[in-house]
């Protein structure tokens, strides 16, 4: 093994994540929120506006669903107040007023240009079997998302709580005309679909083809709640189809913001103020530069500092098993070795340390093993579930005139 290899994939490595706002993309993230009647009352209480801020920045796309207002004026002004002090804007694209009666409803998709792009719409026509209060409204976009969905669909509903089943089994309707329409596979179906509680039980899904279809994946389980007020419901749900919008969609992701907890609102008539429902969201894998993959391998990795004089250190060649290689040049000398698990780690460096304690003392070693057992070697930067390794690399980098050594275990890891 040369030194000057190991240096070459150490500055490599580095420049890959240096280059992050040219090369990864960060994950994309998509949201819906019933605001519960969002009209000139809502946006007249200026702490109610101030959370609608709050928690809309977090995403990068936010559909809100019963938008109210007959004058348009309210979801504008929200647009306005998102944007205010920003240099990253949010655009806005909102349906026709929907609704079989004199009461009506809009879907408003508030979307930050610098990931995305609005690049059509779709208004699903209900007229035939009226299934729907208010039919879904769909946006296409395209954006910073993993290269193997180009264009995906974003498809709000908000069901009539009676009528939630018949609604939600004809979303498979809407996904269908959707898809022969544009030739679009890849899409996202997100809202308020009142699927608990007392509007959708466990025996009403084998009626629901939304449910049973396998082109579908339900996101969110039946066992949260998305619900501000005293009851457990998990009406809000996030259901994807498309094989590409299935690999790229970061599933354990998926869920309701509590966003009163997350921003420390204790204030019970502001929460009520706000909506009777939590936003669900989900983050999607985001692009990363086509050919990144065949020049950068990044590592995960927990090391530790260590003291040791230049006698010790050109002594541990002693020490070394036939399976740890050892290179030297001037004063640098490099210990590696593979293995095939962290518990195997863990046995041969305490072996090491009790051939040579001056450079690998037994307290560098159980540094080691209790930052691997918080979960050291996690890559809180992967939001799929995780895979499993057998690769980890020890290594033992000593420097004699400095009178220093790094002792590090590291594991492959993906880029995103």
């Amino acid at each position: 093994m040369e030194l000057k290899a190991y240096f070459w994939t150490v500055a490599l490595l580095t420049m890959g994540v240096n280059t992050h706002g040219t090369t990864v993309e960060a994950p994309l993230r998509v949201g819906a929120w019933n605001l519960q009647r969002l009209g000139p009352t809502k946006m007249s209480k200026p702490a109610v506006v101030q959370v609608f801020v709050q928690v809309m920045r977090r995403f990068d796309i936010i559909v809100l669903l019963e938008v109210t207002d007959a004058s348009g004026e309210a979801p504008v002004q929200l647009l306005d107040a998102l944007n205010e002090g920003l240099t990253d804007t949010y655009n806005l694209t909102i349906s026709a007023r929907l609704g079989r009666t004199s009461y009506k409803e809009q879907y408003a998709f508030y979307w930050k240009s610098s990931r995305v792009t609005a690049v059509s719409t779709f208004q699903y026509n209900d007229d035939a079997n009226d299934v729907f209060q208010f039919e879904p409204f769909i946006v296409v976009f395209e954006g910073s998302v993993d290269s193997r969905v180009s264009r995906f669909g974003l498809v709000p509903i908000h069901t009539k709580p009676t009528d939630a089943v018949a609604e939600v089994d004809g979303l498979v309707d809407v996904y269908d005309s959707f898809r022969t329409f544009t030739s679009i596979e890849d899409v996202i179906i997100l809202g308020d679909y009142n699927a608990g509680c007392d509007y959708v039980g466990g025996a009403d899904y084998d009626n629901i083809r939304l449910y049973t279809d396998p082109r579908f994946t339900w996101m969110i389980s039946d066992h949260v709640d998305t619900t501000t007020k005293g009851t457990t419901c998990p009406y809000d749900r996030i259901v994807v189809a498309g094989s590409n919008m299935v690999a790229i969609s970061y599933k354990y992701t998926a869920g309701p913001y509590y966003y009163d907890e997350a921003l420390g609102i204790t204030d019970d008539d502001l929460i009520t103020d706000v909506s009777d429902h939590y936003p669900v969201e989900m983050l999607l894998r985001g692009s990363v530069v086509p050919g990144t993959e065949s020049v950068v391998a990044p590592n995960t990795c927990i090391s530790v500092s260590l003291g040791a004089s230049a006698s010790e250190i050109t002594a541990l060649a002693q020490s070394l098993s036939p399976n740890q290689e050892v290179c030297s040049i001037q004063d640098l000398m490099l210990v590696t070795w593979t293995v095939n698990s962290t518990s195997t780690a863990i046995t041969s460096l305490r072996s090491l340390s009790s051939s040579a304690p001056d450079v690998v003392p037994i307290q560098a070693v159980d540094v080691l093993e209790y930052k691997i057992s918080q979960g050291g070697l996690q890559d809180i930067t992967l939001h799929a579930e995780g895979g499993t390794t057998s690769s980890y690399t020890v290594s033992l980098l000593c420097q004699k005139s400095q009178g220093s050594c790094t002792l590090s275990l590291s594991t492959p890891t993906s880029i995103n």
